[in-house]
């Protein structure tokens, strides 16, 4: 059993390594990777904090989160190595009159970012607010 385990562990470890950028002084910040993370609201910060900061650990340049307005100030504090975007909206804070012009503009910023990632993940700590489940999903497609 313990010969089991001790395989799986180096079998992990060569593959991070092999998936890993070796680190170069003559690349520029953002050539190991750019990552963005879609999700995070209130209740849920830890999720798309860990998503974000794990990248980073193994290698990439550059990690984005783009969360609640509720979450950004909570994300921020666990890290200033993460670039976060409070761009999302939650049920309680739009009027039902507002919500598909609203949906538009945020769709719309985090659009503009997009083809500047290589990665993106999405859906982490997205609570159970269906309006805000409603304008993560069109960014799926």
């Amino acid at each position: 059993m313990q010969q089991d385990l001790r395989s799986v562990e180096v079998d992990a470890e060569s593959v991070i390594r092999s998936i890993t950028p070796a680190l170069d002084p003559t690349r520029h910040k953002g050539q190991a990777g750019k990552i963005a993370v879609i999700g995070g609201c209130r209740e849920y910060t830890g999720a798309p904090y860990f998503a974000a900061i794990s990248t980073l650990k193994i290698g990439a340049d550059l990690s984005h989160v783009f969360c609640t307005k509720d979450a950004a100030p909570i994300i921020k504090s666990y890290s200033p190595e993460l670039i976060v975007h409070p761009v999302l909206e939650e049920s309680y804070s739009v009027r039902e009159e507002d919500k598909k012009t609203i949906s538009r503009k945020v769709l719309a910023e985090v659009d503009k970012w997009m083809e500047r990632f290589d990665c993106l993940v999405i859906g982490l700590g997205p609570g159970r607010d269906p309006y805000y489940c409603f304008i993560v999903h069109p960014s799926f497609t």
